[in-house]
């Protein structure tokens, strides 16, 4: 039941980041302030964004086992607590290589929300 938790997280977090970056505000700010990475198509770039979800999707099927923590409420938490590492990291992104605080943001927002969809599903499986 563990690994259908980890595609249903996969697949529900990336059409929640689909929603979020389709979402017009956002979609004028990305396409303002980013450069799609030239050489690499749409559809590899949309498989590799679904390959993160579920590597983070096992991650935290990883972390809930060991912890032996059960249910989509401690996943959820696990979740938002494990939010603070894309933080520093788009909080390094806005400091050192002058990321606009708007797109950090954004890009947060998407992890954040990943995570705890992702920490919700799995949890929810367990």
């Amino acid at each position: 039941m563990a690994l259908l938790g980890v595609a249903l997280a996969t697949i529900v977090s990336f059409v929640a980041s689909a929603v979020l970056y389709a979402t017009p505000p956002v979609a004028r700010l990305i396409a303002a302030n980013s450069t799609p990475r030239p050489g690499i198509p749409a559809v590899v770039q949309m498989l590799l964004v679904v390959l993160r979800s579920l590597l983070v999707s096992l991650l935290v099927l990883g972390l809930m086992v060991a912890a032996d923590w059960h249910g989509a409420g401690r996943g959820a938490l696990l979740g938002l607590a494990l939010a603070v590492l894309p933080a520093v990291l788009l909080l390094g992104s806005v400091v050192h290589e002058n990321t606009a605080v708007a797109v950090a943001a954004v890009h947060f927002t998407d992890w954040l929300a990943k995570l705890v969809i992702i920490g919700a599903l799995v949890g929810a499986f367990l």
